[in-house]
């Protein structure tokens, strides 16, 4: 019943000790005051500041280390296209090209195209041919102002003239469902082996002469003893492709 007294009671007592006595007295009395009764108060009113300040100093040194991680990851991208760039590893025949980033794909399985982020803006146009740092990619097929479609090379859909690096001798680079790709439609007899590198014919228009392609991994003859067939291990995987190159005009 009393219990409810206690604090009012202590707080006049309190109150009425503060005001007895001179100026140096009440101070004297008041810092004495802060070190017993109300340290605990005082305490967690300092440490409660203080919690606030380091949270406020944690924030600041947060956003500090975003910004600078998306930096970092910025200048991680710009030096892989540079790298990209430098990592044409055969003759471009002074042909201009856009570099363009691979941001998604269309299609399923052995149909699937790519898309990337340049279009009609950047001077693209359709039919432009495509290439990496190792060899072909395919052709654009469709595009919009900002982005393009490209047929790769793994599609069945696509064909091109290619040839024996070695020898010349010519084919028709093809692609089943299966995702197998051959150089197709070879004479019978012709000289070629296993290990030959196969490139870009001089019949083609797509694509200059001379553009790599791939390496003869198996021969095979047709059933109707013809022509032959060379399966082809490609230079270029589409599937791993970060960055293409699409080729313009002459410079």
């Amino acid at each position: 019943m009393y219990k409810k007294y206690i604090l009012p009671a202590v707080l006049i007592i309190l109150s009425i000790a503060m005001l007895i006595g001179s100026n140096e007295t009440r101070a004297s009395r008041a810092a004495f005051f802060g070190r017993t009764l109300f340290f605990p108060f005082v305490h967690s009113l300092k440490a409660i500041e203080s919690n606030q300040t380091l949270q406020k100093e944690n924030f600041i040194l947060r956003s500090q280390l975003t910004e600078s991680t998306l930096q970092n990851l910025a200048l991680q991208n710009e030096l892989k296209e540079y790298v990209d760039v430098a990592s044409v590893s055969f003759d471009s025949f002074d042909v201009d090209f856009e570099l363009a980033e691979v941001i998604g794909f269309s299609g399923q399985f052995q149909e699937r195209n790519l898309i990337v982020n340049k279009g009609k803006m950047h001077g693209i146009a359709a039919g432009s041919a495509v290439i990496s740092g190792n060899g072909i990619v395919g052709k654009i097929v469709s595009l919009t102002d900002s982005y393009s479609i490209i047929l790769p090379f793994s599609s069945p859909r696509f064909q091109l003239p290619v040839m024996d690096s070695r020898t010349s001798v010519q084919g028709i680079l093809q692609s089943d469902l299966a995702g197998t790709i051959s150089m197709n439609l070879v004479k019978l007899g012709s000289e070629i082996t296993a290990g030959d590198t196969i490139v870009t014919s001089n019949l083609s228009t797509l694509y200059p002469k001379g553009y790599p392609v791939g390496t003869i991994s198996r021969i095979k003859e047709s059933t109707d003893n013809l022509f032959m067939s060379a399966e082809i291990s490609p230079f270029t995987l589409v599937e791993n492709l970060e960055h293409v190159y699409i080729l313009k005009e002459r410079k």
